[in-house]
């Protein structure tokens, strides 16, 4: 809450920070505007089993709608987070990487480092080298770092467990590049669940040999 914000403040913490979530459409736009919110994380749905099943449009299309989103909320004065929803069932380099390219330019001119969030929306992505694309988590971060030019804190991976690589998928995330992950406490949410947070820092701490 606010009370708990301005402590940590008081305190000399930058966080916790409140963020918001939305779809890429101007009335949710306009919400976030007026409720003073700094950083929203924009919901963007990159495979064709969601670019045609359920928004039923085509991929110019959505690229369209997703490029405006982006111009309005750097208009408004809103650091984007791109949620890039069911990556790992998407064409990286014909869809994906021209989204990501596009999107980072704009940021660029903004003078703002925009952040993608890599979405393993049905947890299907695997940890391993020999994987094919898309659900490779090692190729997946390093082409889009690299071909998107992209530095490691605008990457964060948000996985589900579904078929249990969740904790696998995220400490491979970080260790090609990704600096952030997204983790709930003791895996909570939606079907299986999604990665623990203490199993995470269980992970950076052997990383880090702490």
């Amino acid at each position: 809450d606010r009370e708990a914000v301005e402590k940590c403040k008081s305190l000399g913490y930058r966080f916790p920070e409140i963020t918001s979530w939305m779809r890429p459409v101007s009335e949710d736009l306009k919400i976030v505007r007026d409720f003073g919110i700094k950083e929203s994380g924009i919901l963007m749905s990159c495979s064709d089993y969601h670019i045609f099943g359920k928004l039923n449009r085509t991929r110019s299309q959505v690229l369209k709608m997703y490029i405006n989103a982006i111009e309005k909320a750097l208009e408004y004065g809103i650091k984007p987070r791109c949620h890039l929803e069911d990556i790992t069932r998407a064409d990286l380099f014909g869809f994906v990487i021209p989204l990501i390219n596009n999107i980072n330019q704009l940021g660029l001119k903004a003078g703002v480092n925009i952040k993608f969030r890599l979405c393993d929306t049905l947890g299907v992505a695997k940890p391993f080298n020999g994987q094919e694309l898309p659900r490779s988590v090692p190729a997946l971060v390093y082409y889009i770092k690299n071909y998107c030019d992209l530095k490691p804190e605008q990457l964060e991976w948000h996985g589900h467990n579904d078929y249990y690589y969740a904790v696998a998928n995220s400490t491979t995330a970080w260790l090609h590049g990704a600096a952030a992950v997204n983790t709930t406490l003791l895996g909570i949410g939606e079907r299986t669940g999604n990665c623990p947070l203490e199993a995470m820092l269980i992970e950076y701490c052997q990383i880090k040999e702490v």
